[in-house]
């Protein structure tokens, strides 16, 4: 059984990589930590645990793809089935996923981009 401190919640590394992507800058935005929990998707492993007890089970790419993060990145919407929650990442695999993201200048240039997307139509909306 793997031990609980071999593990991070998926949303705490989400915000690891934001640190890393954007250092200095803080999170303003939850659908920010969801684009990052599916960039660290592609590069790491995901698994589900639903408690301490019982050991992490491999989220399949398939899944991956056929969901959307939400929330923070704490959960994995799919169509028709219930939501899956406590997803985790190994953290022997977290130090190498987060130096290819922050090494990964078209990424960086993407998720820049929709970040200043998004705020610029919250401010839209706003009537700012």
């Amino acid at each position: 059984m793997a031990d609980e401190l071999d593990f991070i919640p998926l949303a705490r590394a989400a915000a690891l990589a934001h640190n890393r992507v954007f250092p200095g800058e803080t999170v303003r935005d939850m659908k920010m930590l969801d684009l990052l929990a599916l960039a660290l998707s592609t590069v790491v492993p995901l698994y589900q645990r639903e408690n301490e007890k019982e050991a992490p089970r491999a989220v399949d790419k398939a899944t991956i793809a056929a969901g959307r993060f939400t929330r923070g990145a704490t959960r994995l919407e799919l169509v028709g089935r219930p939501p899956l929650r406590f997803l985790v990442v190994a953290r022997r695999d977290l130090s190498a996923a987060l130096e290819a993201l922050a090494k990964d200048a078209a990424f960086i240039d993407r998720i820049s981009t929709v970040s200043r997307l998004r705020d610029r139509l919250s401010s839209l909306a706003r009537g700012a």
